[in-house]
């Protein structure tokens, strides 16, 4: 059995308690704690969005600075970093429907560009399973992907290997780099540290999830490859991360 899902049965109690302690919430608050199955560092994040409630959007960058947007979604992220530094940007979405909105709301911003594909460890054409935010290209704790992309609905998309994409835009500097790819965020960023690319970004800032194999492992792994090049600024685990360069 996947250590994910021994971990959601042992803390199915638990799950249970808070559900009915936070049953008056609805919308994306209730979807974020129970995708997140009430962990204290949902809890902890939460209350730091309250206290400044633009932490993914604070980031020691300058005006005009180069930001890669990967997992742009629609571009609601984007589009606050765009308000607040004026970026050039390069925003990545392989979702058809979303990269659709994503080019609309960008649409004849000369310092924005976006690109209908994702980035990866290597260039391959994948089943995205279409869950709407949370689309995912990837097994959830052991579950057959195949098999729920029929039940779910799927399409094949695009993805290209992050840093051949890198150098053919030239992105030698990249000023904040942000990931938010529902799982592939490991193959992208093991890519980075193996060809040695990680110290040409400056902050990182990176949402690891927890239901792939070994997700556990090998998010420690990158940590521990990260503190060569990075500091951690602030980390809520499994849930959102931020890393400047030293």
């Amino acid at each position: 059995m996947n250590l994910y899902r021994i971990k959601r049965t042992l803390l199915a109690p638990y799950v249970w308690y808070k559900r009915r302690q936070f049953r008056h919430l609805t919308g994306f608050g209730k979807a974020a704690l129970e995708l997140h199955y009430y962990r204290p560092s949902m809890f902890r994040f939460i209350g730091a969005t309250m206290v400044n409630p633009d932490i993914l959007h604070d980031a020691p960058i300058a005006q005009g600075a180069v930001v890669v947007d990967v997992g742009g979604y629609t571009g609601e992220w984007a589009q606050k970093i765009c308000d607040r530094y004026a970026p050039q940007l390069y925003s990545f979405e392989l979702d058809p429907h979303s990269f659709r909105k994503l080019q609309q709301r960008f649409a004849g911003q000369p310092t924005a560009r976006c690109f209908d594909y994702g980035l990866a460890g290597a260039d391959a054409r994948l089943r995205l399973l279409q869950k709407g935010l949370g689309s995912t290209l990837y097994s959830e704790a052991g579950d057959d992907l195949e098999n729920n992309a029929q039940a779910s609905g799927s399409v094949e998309v695009e993805v290209r290997d992050i840093v051949a994409v890198f150098d053919e835009l030239g992105l030698r500097n990249v000023d904040l780099l942000k990931l938010n790819i529902e799982g592939g965020e490991y193959d992208v960023l093991e890519r980075l540290l193996d060809a040695d690319r990680m110290k040409d970004v400056d902050c990182l800032m990176v949402q690891f999830h927890e239901w792939l194999d070994r997700a556990t492992w090998r998010r420690f792994r990158i940590r521990q490859r990260l503190r060569r090049t990075h500091r951690e600024v602030w980390n809520y685990p499994f849930v959102w991360e931020q890393w400047v360069r030293k």
